[in-house]
């Protein structure tokens, strides 16, 4: 009798719900794989090369690998490429821009990394410790953005439209990433 009484359970309630869980959990996984895998392919690309490049430049020839030079220079930066400039700018070598990109990839990283389909390990697996000291360098750049009433003026939406409060922006994102990565390993490896 008990034992009947299970079987029906388990035929009427459990198979039915655990199927529709498995149908809930694949296609999740699979948008989240695709994100991750699109954000992979993009990183890879001539863009971001460029950008990251551009980056890494601007913080060893402009600033000298002071991280205390950054706010100045890249306001200096940011006046001879966009303020001074009159007609079209050239995006590709406008550090602003580089800028932009790489933060706004690294803020959907961190975003995957908080995801349990992808989470903290895999993404600690597929980048080094390299990308936290680039991550570094883009943190500094956009406090200076905030500091800076001229820099967060023009290139802050929030100078034009207010956020909520509870929103942080973006900066929270690539810090919480930076922590993730700082300890990772220096090289990738086959592993």
């Amino acid at each position: 009798m008990i034992y009947s009484c299970i079987v029906e359970l388990i035929k009427d309630w459990l198979i039915p719900l655990g199927a529709i869980g498995v149908a809930i959990w694949i296609p999740e996984k699979i948008r989240w794989e695709q994100q991750y895998s699109s954000l992979l392919d993009e990183y890879r690309g001539f863009d971001y090369a460029i950008a990251y490049q551009g980056v890494v430049q601007f913080f060893c020839n402009d600033c000298g690998q002071d991280m205390s030079r950054i706010k100045t220079e890249y306001k200096r930066r940011f006046i001879n490429e966009i303020e001074n400039k009159s007609g079209n700018i050239n995006k590709e070598n406008c550090l602003h821009f580089q800028r932009r990109l790489l933060a706004q990839f690294f803020w959907q990283l961190n975003e995957c990394s908080k995801h349990h389909y992808i989470g903290k390990k895999r993404i600690m697996r597929d980048f080094t410790n390299a990308e936290a000291k680039l991550l570094k360098i883009l943190i500094y750049m956009d406090e200076a953005i905030e500091t800076d009433p001229l820099l967060f003026k023009n290139i802050s939406s929030s100078a034009l439209v207010k956020k909520p409060e509870h929103i942080k922006g973006q900066n929270k994102g690539l810090s919480q990433l930076y922590h993730l990565l700082k300890n990772s390993k220096k090289y990738l490896s086959s592993k």
